[in-house]
Parts: C-alpha cells; structure tokens; sequence
C-alpha cells in the first residue's frame, strides 16, 4: 500500500493539467518552493491541489494567499486535505473561512489487477453520444457524491483524455461513468459512477495501452493506476464493489470550501462547443443568412452583407507579428463592438467552435482569447449569437499569390476597426458587396 500512496502523491496530487481544461488557468504559487501546488480557476469556482507539503511552511500565509486569489475572482474554492497532510493545515483553512466536508477513502488500483466483466448479453457499453447523453446527465444529477461532478467533467471540453461511457439496455441508460486521463502521469481517475457496475472498470482498463483498445490518448499514455475517491457511508455498494475489483485504501481525504462574498459567474469564460444543437444551430443560421458556400475555387464564400467591408490578405500579412496584430485588432473591436454580458462566438470549420466572453480572456491569468481573424488554411468565423457582427476569414480567396480575405461586417464593428485595418491590410477589394475598383 506503502508503493500506491507513494505513487498518488508523487505524481496526481499537484497535478498540472496539460493541456488546460476549457476555460480555465492553472497557476502554481511562486512563492512556495519544495512541493507541487497548482491553484485552478474555471471562473465559476476554484480549487487547490497539493502534494506533501514540506515542513517550515508558513501554512496560514498559504491558505491566505489562495483564498484572495479566490476573493479577487468571486470564485468559491474547493481544497482537499488528505489524513498524511500536516494537521496545521486543517487548522489554517478554519481560520480562513473554509468550511470541511465529508470524509472520502482514496482508492488506488493498477488496471492490470481490475476484472473484465462483459455486460449482460442484452446490455451493452458505449461511449456517451446525442441518443444517450440526457439520460446520463439525469443519472449522474440524481446519484452520487461524486469525485467530480460529471457537469464538470463535460465541461472541460473535447478531450482524449476524458471518457464517459453508458450501459445500455434497449433504449434505456441502466448506468453510466466518467474517467479521466492525467497526461504525464501513470493515473486514470475515476470521476464519477451513477451504479456500482465493474463492466466499466474493465473497458477502461481494456483502452489503456499501446494497442489494447480504440482510445488514441489513453493507449499513448500507458498508465498503469486507477484512483477513486468514495464516501462509503453515502455510497457502500460502490465501496464494496471497488475494493471487491482490487482497489485498495491508501488514505482518506476531505474536501474544505469556502465561499466569496459576491455573487461567482454561472458559467466559464470559454465554453466549447462541437457535437451539441447549439454549435449545428449556429452554423444552420449563418449558412443560411450569408448563403455560405465552402469551395476551394467558389468566390466569395458568403454573400457580403450590407455594411461590410472586405479586405485581401497577401504573403506578408502572414507573419507571426502581422498575425498577432490582426487578431488583437478584431478582438479589441468585437469587445468593444458589444455590451457587457453578451457572449461571442468562435467557429473554426469542421473543428471545434467556442463561445467566450470576450471581457474574461485574453488578459493576465485568464483564458487564451478564442477568436483567430486570419484564415490559417481553414476559414474562421466570429460572431454574435443574432448574426448581427462578426468577421469571415476565408483562406483561398484572394488567388495563389495571396492568403485569402477578411469580410468584417455591422456597423458597430465596423466604426472599431475600419481605420486600423486599412493601415493594416491596405485598399479593401467590396464594400456591401461591392467591387471598389
């Protein structure tokens, strides 16, 4: 037991995730040396994760200097204290307002150990997809405590690392679990399970390694341990059937929140979207506005509207630091374009679309901003929700000696940027639609 506890806190507690988890930051603190303490902000709530700390650390300057980060954010923040941690530290988070929970067992397993349990021959596994995922989601809200909540879990974005599987009887979800992939290290972790099933263990298991399943980041990986977190008063059946498939206990663990003093953002700065109505709808409503028409040879792409303004990108615009200021130009404009509280969108053809908000990136500790104005061999769209602003790069417009076009339209807009990105780009080629000759 000794060897899977060494193995937990040498390489899962403290924790970088890489790469981030969708509209979040993780950020170590520079002022403790000798241990691993990243403190992640998702812009709905927080939480810090540790390993061993070392002895003569000022523990209560500690604890307060994460608590304001969390203040400064309006954050409420999670922090788990595991029974090997200095008893100082409990004592600290008290005195800073934090409030302990229930206690959890840690469980460790290495994946070689878990059983293979093939379902009943008239259930089956899959991965989460349209048919089933309101179903899990309804499972997951009326089960638990979890590890982490699988609403967490989905938003951290699309991810080789994350899987969330379901059993399926007929039509009907019987249960479902989450895990995830820690990248660079030996672990998966079991986030969540709705019903004690050890079919799910086993596929897990099955889809970790080189050659051993269709899970491309989990086989580039190779871990070799499984960690779960449960509280056997509120789930002993999923205690029992863990222990049963070769877990083991290596500590106990329990989580101490605290709570801001304003009212914490409901959702995160940047919400990816792909497989979901609201990107299809999205895309469904600016084809059918702007006529879209992806083509390598069809020009324009869309049907300029009125106003906007086209401008050609060449050769030169393609450098890092040309880039760079074109898209701080276009972000810089959508913000101020836009009142406060209003999300944007970013789409990215065939790939992952993103809404943000515009005034919660791009700055010091926050989120890379989502939105990209030049073209990068793709076309890449920004906009409002209602279509009434936004840009169009297309990457093949302008010819073989050019690297495409940039159609910025609404008036709002347009009033932003206009002046800077004729100093940048040069002479547009349309305006509302129109050749300027």
């Amino acid at each position: 037991m000794h060897d899977l506890r060494h193995a937990y806190d040498t390489h899962l507690r403290g924790h970088l995730p890489t790469p981030p988890r969708a509209g979040a930051v993780h950020l170590p603190d520079p002022h403790l040396s000798g241990a691993r303490l990243v403190r992640s902000h998702y812009g709905t709530h927080g939480s810090v994760d540790h390993g061993p700390l070392p002895p003569g650390t000022d523990l209560p300057a500690l604890v307060a200097r994460q608590r304001d980060r969390f203040e400064a954010r309006t954050e409420p923040a999670h922090w788990p204290v595991h029974a090997h941690d200095p008893p100082a530290l409990e004592d600290a988070l008290n005195a800073a307002g934090f409030t302990p929970g229930p206690e959890r067992r840690v469980l460790v397993a290495e994946l070689s150990a878990l059983p293979s349990v093939p379902p009943a021959q008239d259930e089956q596994l899959r991965e989460n997809d349209r048919m089933s995922a309101q179903a899990v989601r309804e499972l997951a809200a009326t089960s638990g405590p979890h590890r982490r909540p699988l609403t967490e879990h989905e938003a951290d974005g699309i991810s080789f690392e994350h899987r969330t599987l379901a059993l399926v009887r007929g039509t009907r979800v019987r249960a479902a679990g989450w895990a995830a992939l820690r990248k660079e290290t030996p672990f998966l972790v079991l986030e969540g399970m709705t019903a004690p099933r050890p079919e799910f263990l086993g596929e897990w298991a099955r889809n970790a390694g080189p050659g051993r399943g269709l899970w491309w980041g989990w086989g580039q990986a190779q871990p070799r341990l499984m960690a779960a977190e449960v509280d056997p008063g509120a789930q002993p059946e999923l205690y029992g059937m863990l222990l049963d498939s070769g877990f083991h206990e290596i500590t106990t663990v329990r989580p101490h929140t605290w709570q801001p003093l304003g009212i914490p953002a409901v959702a995160r700065p940047v919400t990816e979207l792909f497989d979901d109505r609201e990107h299809d709808d999205l895309w469904d409503r600016f084809t059918e506005r702007f006529f879209f028409t992806p083509s390598t040879t069809v020009f324009p792409g869309i049907v300029d509207p009125t106003p906007s303004v086209t401008w050609p990108l060449h050769e030169t615009d393609e450098r890092p630091e040309h880039v760079a200021e074109l898209d701080r130009t276009v972000r810089r404009g959508l913000t101020a374009a836009i009142p406060a509280g209003e999300s944007l969108y970013s789409l990215d053809w065939q790939h992952i679309g993103r809404r943000y908000d515009p005034r919660r990136v791009g700055g010091p500790e926050q989120p890379p901003h989502p939105a990209f104005a030049f073209p990068d061999g793709d076309y890449h769209i920004n906009l409002t929700g209602d279509l009434r602003l936004g840009t169009f790069g297309h990457p093949w417009e302008s010819g073989p000696h050019g690297r495409g076009t940039l159609c910025v339209f609404g008036a709002e807009l347009l009033a932003e940027v206009d002046k800077d990105l004729h100093r940048l780009l040069g002479a547009p080629i349309r305006r509302d639609g129109h050749a300027t000759g």
